[in-house]
């Protein structure tokens, strides 16, 4: 019994640090000064320096729909789901007119590494 009260504290503990990790290690990259969208990298991708480099990559194959124009975004944020151990990731778009809210997701290749 002891063993798998220990057990589900221990998972629980893993649990809550991956949501403090989460919110805590996105990476902003402040490609709105130069005109363009601003890049986030969600912590569970684990991109930090190649951050940009993959935000451009996503942002130079245009945009995923017609439902909104291009240069209405503002901010894509680069994410992996299913705790960091999924084969696609997401790229979320948001638009200038509604900056809180998420306005097309696709999914997108994970950067090497």
């Amino acid at each position: 019994m002891r063993l798998v009260l220990l057990a589900g504290v221990l998972v629980a503990g893993v649990v809550a640090g991956l949501a403090v990790q989460r919110g805590s290690s996105s990476t902003i990259v402040g490609a709105a000064a130069a005109g363009g969208p601003a890049v986030e990298c969600s912590g569970w991708t684990g991109v930090t320096d190649g951050c940009a480099a993959w935000g451009d990559r996503v942002l130079a194959a245009g945009a995923p729909t017609t439902t909104f124009e291009f240069e209405d975004v503002v901010r894509v944020r680069l994410d992996r789901p299913m705790l960091g151990i999924a084969s696609t990731c997401v790229a979320e778009y948001f638009l200038g007119r509604y900056p809180d809210d998420v306005a097309w997701t696709e999914e997108v290749d994970c950067p090497e590494g």
